[in-house]
């Protein structure tokens, strides 16, 4: 099948320049650079139509950071973004106009990411109105449709996002991705911020939107049980690179890379009661300055001396299946 995204080679780093005063420590010899942080490291990952891709690791691994670029909120550093096979940043005119829309983003925090001033009708309408997707006599009737879509009362319309809950918010957030008729939904960590009970309600709405609209997802969390249960492949993410690849099932069963079977084997599992805690030991090291080789070989129990010097490739175990581990045979 034809992939609908293809994320190619893409990094994505923030300088931080020096000002005058540090131009000038700098040459009296004061030991200070400019700074740059490696979010994102040559990831390559392809996206097939209706697919919900899982993408996993820990809090500064630079998976949002990812999902931004994907969105095209931040331009790539290097690589491109593909939508059905054309590169989004080479696109002009209604071409660059239309790949854009395609291509929508769910937040985190859906407080933060809603502006306070609007009123919900506002919020939603706003998007289509301006891209001409809808006139502005159905602009109502349009907006009473989508909040009706993902479970909201379109009598509430009038109101501001500081009066609804929580849930109702990160819904508000899901119509306002709606509105502009996307094929393609990035969801950054979408449901960590909601109640338990909602999370479970967010994540069958997705899933009925999913069937009822035709969407692809790239959905980016932390929670393991979540990932294994709406994703249809799993994409580990560690340091700005992507070190496995595989169907949900067959990861969860057999991870193959180091980090990976770290990340399965500290997970709460109700059969596993009574176990000790182990966290992967150490700490993450800081993008402004990534080891060399493996970035996780500091951290590895099978760290051998060619991890420390020379960077794996995602080598193909199977057919969809990839790990970047010089040793990934033998876990």
């Amino acid at each position: 099948m034809k992939p609908i995204l293809e994320i190619d080679a893409v990094s994505k780093r923030f300088t931080r320049t020096l000002d005058v005063a540090g131009r000038v420590a700098q040459r009296l010899g004061a030991k200070v650079r400019e700074e740059t942080v490696h979010a994102v490291d040559s990831v390559s990952l392809t996206i097939a139509p209706g697919e919900v891709v899982g993408l996993v690791g820990e809090s500064g691994c630079g998976k949002s950071t990812l999902g931004r670029v994907v969105a095209g909120i931040h331009s790539a550093s290097a690589g491109r973004i593909l939508l059905d096979g054309q590169d989004i940043a080479a696109l002009t005119g209604a071409e660059r106009r239309a790949a854009t829309l395609a291509v929508q983003m769910i937040f985190q925090d859906p407080f933060a990411s809603l502006n306070p001033r609007l009123r919900v009708e506002d919020i939603i309408g706003e998007a289509p109105r301006v891209h001409g997707l809808v006139t502005a006599d159905a602009l109502s009737d349009y907006v009473d449709e989508t909040m009706r879509r993902v479970g909201l009362d379109p009598a509430l319309k009038r109101r501001y996002a500081h009066q609804f809950s929580g849930g109702q918010r990160q819904r508000i957030g899901i119509a306002r991705a709606l509105a502009v008729k996307p094929r393609f939904l990035v969801c950054d960590e979408a449901i960590a911020a909601l109640d338990v009970s909602i999370q479970a309600q967010v994540i069958n709405l997705f899933m009925d939107l999913r069937e009822e609209l035709g969407l692809t997802y790239l959905f980016i969390s932390h929670d393991l049980s979540v990932v294994e249960h709406i994703a249809d492949s799993v994409a580990i993410m560690y340091l700005g690179r992507i070190v496995e690849t595989a169907p949900t099932e067959a990861l969860f069963e057999a991870p193959r890379h180091p980090y990976t079977r770290a990340l399965l084997a500290e997970a709460p599992r109700l059969d596993q009661r009574r176990r000790q805690f182990e966290p992967i030991r150490g700490e993450i090291p800081s993008p402004l300055d990534p080891p060399p080789g493996c970035h996780f070989h500091p951290r590895c129990p099978k760290t051998q001396d060619i991890c420390r010097t020379a960077l794996p490739a995602l080598d193909p175990i199977v057919p969809g299946r990839h790990a970047a581990c010089h040793f990934w045979a033998e876990t």
